[in-house]
């Protein structure tokens, strides 16, 4: 038996300043996805990310999240408002006792969870939201450049968490190497329209360049 679709989007349209970003877009992410996401700079890639995300709502379409699906993004430049420190932005959404979660994160992602918000850097900030992330054990996780900031060693530890994950996943990143290494198929997003490939990154250029 099929199972349901964790997310979709359907017939998706969205302009901003008169100029259209997409139009008539669909799109469709399976439990067990691993999904590269790629196009020119300026293409809307984080835009749609977002649309996914449900923090952007498109001008027409349907987005549709089966019921009981948990949806975690982490976006580029992470609001921390209202924390004190890096932990405390990176446990807030976790149940009473599960604040290990992050603490393991922080070691892998190299990051003190005790750093103030304030004087945190943007690499930390960035950690910090991908540590709340992991943590929170969504079945989608969409990540838009999760490398950036990141040393080899995290980086590493990261491209081996997410190779271990069950969970589905959506990469946005300029990391070949990481897109290489995890994808297993890929989302062409290209003047509005947006393909799909079941391959891993590896072969999009071959793909891209045929359809050219």
């Amino acid at each position: 038996m099929a199972r349901a679709p964790l997310l979709q989007l359907s017939d998706i349209s969205l302009t901003f300043g008169g100029d259209p970003v997409f139009d008539g877009l669909d799109l469709v992410v399976q439990p067990g996805d691993r999904l590269a996401l790629v196009g020119r700079n300026g293409s809307g890639k984080s835009t749609l990310m977002k649309v996914m995300a449900g923090l952007v709502e498109p001008d027409h379409g349907d987005r549709v999240l089966t019921p009981g699906v948990h949806v975690a993004y982490m976006e580029q430049h992470p609001d921390m408002t209202g924390h004190a420190t890096l932990g405390d932005y990176a446990t807030a959404a976790l149940p009473p006792g599960q604040e290990y979660l992050v603490e393991q994160a922080a070691v892998g992602l190299g990051f003190d969870p005790g750093v103030a918000v304030e004087t945190a850097s943007g690499g930390e900030r960035r950690r910090a939201a991908l540590a709340r992330l992991l943590a929170e054990e969504p079945q989608l996780m969409l990540l838009d450049e999760p490398t950036n900031h990141l040393d080899i060693q995290a980086i590493t530890w990261l491209e081996e968490r997410l190779g271990q994950t069950r969970a589905a996943f959506v990469l946005i990143s300029h990391d070949r190497a990481f897109l290489r290494a995890l994808t297993r198929a890929t989302l062409w997003l290209d003047r509005g329209r947006l393909r799909r490939q079941n391959k891993g990154f590896e072969a999009f250029e071959a793909w891209r360049d045929k359809l050219w």
